[in-house]
């Protein structure tokens, strides 16, 4: 930000997090990774296909260990709590329907080791919904033929 105004990033539509939120936005792959409910957090249902299909299509790397390698570089947090979010993925500037915030994400840039789960820490997203609830997705329009 400079002065109120979000300025973007170099590369920031073709970057990592943005990528990853149109493959989360494209109902193509929901079988395979998916928006939890409150639109927070998102979860690998199938990390078979995620590794053949989606990884080699959209990203340079091809290993699911390079993928989660991404997701730490940029600072994603994994869910550790029980419940139905429990091995998600969440990070502040990921929201389902709001891929502009993705400008806002910083990759490190240095090792700052393995973080330790804090499950008792960690945000409760159904109850934060309840209280701020993220903005409609667009209503997808159907071609009538």
């Amino acid at each position: 930000k400079e002065g109120g105004v979000t300025v973007a990033h170099k590369k920031s539509s073709a970057n990592f997090p943005a990528k990853l939120n149109l493959i989360l936005s494209n109902h193509e792959f929901s079988h395979i990774i998916a928006w939890m409910p409150h639109g927070r957090a998102w979860k690998i249902l199938d990390k078979e296909l995620l590794t053949t299909t989606v990884i080699p299509a959209h990203f340079a790397q091809t290993k699911f260990h390079s993928f989660t390698r991404q997701l730490n570089s940029w600072n994603f947090k994994r869910l550790h709590q029980k419940g139905p979010d429990f091995g998600c993925y969440y990070h502040e500037n990921f929201l389902s329907g709001l891929p502009e915030l993705t400008v806002l994400m910083v990759r490190s840039t240095s090792k700052q080791g393995k973080r330790l789960p804090f499950a008792k820490g960690e945000p409760n997203f159904y109850r934060i919904s309840k209280i701020y609830p993220l903005p409609p997705l667009p209503m997808k329009v159907f071609d009538q033929n």
